[in-house]
């Protein structure tokens, strides 16, 4: 469940015990709070927690794992028992607001007291984590570069240089970036650039002017950037003008390419029993929600 609907959880322990002096929760509002993730102190000792600075408190998660990574997809959940000393939810109140500091520090401030705490007794936590996006940050969103419309990206690969589209920063190796070929510098036309008017964007366009020459082998300094080569007696881009007496070279695509992929975890606890000062339980399943990374790795073919 939410940790919004938790907050009935820790309502119904105060309310059957608090004539005893047990923990009242007047909030639990953690649905619009960041899920954040620290190293502990330990190897493989991770921590996730949510922080709700403006009524103190926070819930965290701490385990030990040699399974996780933020940045690896998971073949199936990890699962971790809550009742072996080394997994535990914990729910705290604070004398004053706190940052990720307390979590992610070897030791937490003195001034920073803890005034009310909840600690699962058992349970069974599942974290899973998967690619959630792919993309190569080239300005068209990966949806979008479904050029064949069968709503598979994978078979989008206008090249043919075994990176679909949607995770190739070149779609039509010219050694041009298709961030580079999309805006047309035309005012109000968000069309992708056409230079030649085929109907074919440039950044799916091997010959930009349709002179015949290949974009990549109007290079004439051969440096692998067909965009500092210029007509000597117009100034234009060789590229970019048919009208342009330039001798064709051959140059190779470039071969570095970085894809950003985006990694979602997600944190589920089942049956989670509660114990507080006075020994009451409750059970009750409880998730997280998710947290995303996303890196850039650069690879060469």
């Amino acid at each position: 469940m939410s940790v919004k609907k938790l907050l009935y959880l820790f309502l119904s322990i105060a309310f059957l015990s608090c004539d005893d002096g047990d923990i009242i929760v007047t909030s639990f509002e953690f649905d619009d709070v960041d899920l954040q993730l620290c190293n502990g102190a330990g190897e493989n000792e991770f921590v996730f927690f949510k922080i709700n600075q403006s009524v103190n408190e926070a819930i965290s998660y701490n385990f030990v794992s040699d399974l996780f990574s933020e940045t690896e997809v998971t073949t199936a959940p990890i699962t971790l028992d809550l009742s072996d000393g080394t997994n535990t939810l914990i729910y705290r109140q604070f004398n004053s607001a706190i940052t990720s500091d307390y979590y992610c520090s070897i030791i937490p401030s003195s001034d920073i007291i803890i005034t009310e705490e909840l600690i699962s007794s058992s349970g069974m936590a599942e974290i899973e984590t998967i690619i959630a996006l792919e993309d190569d940050n080239d300005g068209i969103d990966a949806a979008d570069e479904d050029i064949n419309g069968n709503g598979n990206l994978d078979d989008d690969d206008t090249d043919g240089d075994m990176i679909p589209n949607y995770k190739d920063q070149d779609d039509d190796n010219d050694n041009i970036l298709t961030s580079v070929e999309i805006p047309n510098d035309i005012p109000d036309n968000d069309n992708p650039r056409d230079t030649d008017g085929d109907g074919i964007p440039d950044y799916l366009e091997e010959d930009d002017d349709n002179d015949g020459i290949l974009t990549r082998n109007e290079d004439a300094n051969e440096n692998g950037n067909p965009r500092d080569d210029r007509d000597p007696n117009t100034g234009a881009l060789f590229y970019l003008d048919a009208q342009s007496t330039n001798t064709a070279v051959m140059v190779a695509p470039a071969l570095d390419n970085t894809i950003q992929t985006t990694y979602r975890t997600t944190i589920i606890i089942n049956q989670i029993e509660f114990i507080d000062n006075n020994g009451d339980f409750q059970d009750d399943n409880f998730s997280f929600g998710f947290k995303e990374t996303t890196v850039a790795r650069t690879t060469t073919l």
